[in-house]
């Protein structure tokens, strides 16, 4: 089943609708979670991001047409914080703004908040889906600044469950969002590029790695370990090898086991792919250069 829907434009749409809507959320939670910490005065926050799928159309010789589901995800700036990774567009909540926005989304003044998965998403209750919807414009609206992806090109799908970062006290709340159409990106200076990642990619056994990066001298003296290890996704594109590891493969795995239940098999230890760890890995460009 899985292999024939991310060929299948209108099936797949509906089965993500339909099985994000089936999860429960706990963003309420997540948020009174943050609340309390500030409070006592630890440092904790989140954000918003948006893993977007998107139906390629290919055409073969004869002019037959078919298609195939894709993530579209970003490959982060050597300027920012985690250079290199590979994430979906998102980021810190701006107050204000983010809910200005979902007021507008709330009035169904952006057609994406029209179709199933915002109907199935109020189902959640008031309180829940407002939340939602907060969260769903802070996710658009960081999408338009690194992408200029256009909320009036995105439907939401649904949300998935949030990730807490290991190694900074932040919240990921995830939605899931189809991109309707293509575009012409515009590229902030956070993103190097796209990188499209086929969903039939992910049901491949022999796309998975072990992920061993090896650690600089003064980072594992601030605790990381020397080999960092995970589990990875090795996707090859336009001649390069990008790697598809940490949070975002945690969130990919996720949606995997809600829409398929289908779990990442665990990476042959034999096929490890080594890199270094920048230094400035959980800095950026501009901090480093400030030390």
């Amino acid at each position: 089943m899985p292999l024939s829907l991310v060929n299948d434009q209108e099936g797949l749409r509906s089965h993500v609708v339909e099985a994000l809507g089936r999860e429960p959320v706990e963003y309420l939670a997540e948020f009174d979670f943050v609340d309390k910490r500030r409070k006592n005065r630890r440092t904790w926050a989140g954000g918003a991001v948006l893993l977007p799928l998107y139906f390629r159309e290919d055409q073969d010789q004869e002019g037959n047409t078919s298609g195939h589901y894709l993530f579209l995800l970003s490959k982060r700036s050597k300027s920012v914080q985690q250079p290199g990774d590979l994430c979906a567009p998102g980021g810190g909540i701006h107050l204000f703004l983010d809910s200005l926005s979902g007021r507008l989304l709330r009035f169904g003044l952006l057609p994406g908040t029209r179709g199933p998965g915002a109907t199935l998403a109020k189902q959640k209750g008031k309180s829940a889906y407002s939340k939602i919807l907060f969260l769903l414009s802070n996710a658009l609206r960081e999408s338009w600044e690194e992408l200029r992806l256009s909320p009036l090109n995105v439907e939401f799908l649904g949300p998935l469950p949030t990730y807490h970062l290991h190694h900074r006290p932040w919240v990921i709340f995830p939605l899931v969002g189809m991109v309707k159409h293509g575009w012409k990106p515009k590229l902030s200076w956070e993103v190097d590029k796209i990188v499209s990642i086929p969903l039939a990619s992910f049901f491949d056994r022999a796309n998975y790695a072990v992920y061993s990066l090896e650690v600089p001298e003064r980072l594992v003296a601030q605790g990381i370990p020397n080999p960092w290890e995970f589990p990875c996704l090795v996707h090859k594109e336009g001649g390069e090898e990008e790697i598809l590891w940490g949070a975002t493969f945690e969130i990919i795995q996720s949606f995997f086991k809600i829409v398929f239940d289908f779990s990442f098999p665990v990476p042959d230890k034999g096929k490890i792919v080594r890199r270094l760890l920048p230094l400035n890995y959980f800095l950026g460009r501009e901090e480093r250069s400030d030390r």
